[in-house]
């Protein structure tokens, strides 16, 4: 280990430690995947960063159709729009964390993976704002797509300890799976 990776992490509140090592996993740094991997305070920092990323994707994406689709008085409709962005959260929550999870799986039982789930969430939550590239108009799907398959893959590669072939067959296949039951899922207007 290096002595920028051997480091301990910085103690107290650390926004601006955390967001540069968020931007520095979604650029492949290797180092900062391993040391978030074993910083307890990454989660913390990570749910932040998943919470408002997914806010800012339902906000964009979920609440103008769901508030054309209400028709109430306003109080009922703030009401209505701030619990269905409750709900939201929820599912975007019970996805990633299923998705994360049947990866980590796989990874275990099939490929002999030595991580622990604990050890790739902390990486992945704080590099999950690449999401919000699917607020990018025609190709915003595909980008966040592509995006979100690459952070999975080195995650996986540099925590669970597999080689990078296998990591990115596991990320791109649960990611096309869950692509799949996503637009299998009709669509209520």
């Amino acid at each position: 280990m290096s002595p920028e990776e051997s480091a301990p992490p910085p103690s107290g509140f650390a926004p601006v430690y955390y967001a540069r090592l968020a931007v520095n996993i979604v650029r492949w740094d290797d180092v900062a995947i391993r040391r978030a991997s074993r910083d307890v305070h990454a989660i913390y920092y990570g749910l932040v960063i998943w919470c408002v990323t997914a806010l800012v994707i339902l906000i964009f994406t979920a609440l103008p159709q769901a508030l054309q689709a209400i028709r109430a008085p306003l109080p009922a409709k703030v009401i209505a729009a701030a619990f269905g962005l409750l709900v939201g959260l929820v599912i975007m929550a019970c996805v990633t964390f299923v998705q994360l999870g049947l990866c980590h799986l796989i990874t275990k039982w099939f490929f002999s993976g030595t991580g622990t789930f604990a050890g790739i969430l902390r990486p992945l939550l704080l590099g999950w704002f690449v999401n919000a590239l699917v607020l990018v108009p025609v190709l915003g799907t595909l980008a966040a797509s592509i995006a979100w398959v690459a952070v999975l893959m080195l995650v996986f590669e540099e925590v669970e300890g597999i080689e990078r072939l296998q990591a990115f067959l596991i990320s791109a296949g649960i990611n096309v799976c869950f692509l799949i039951v996503q637009f299998m899922v009709p669509m209520r207007r």
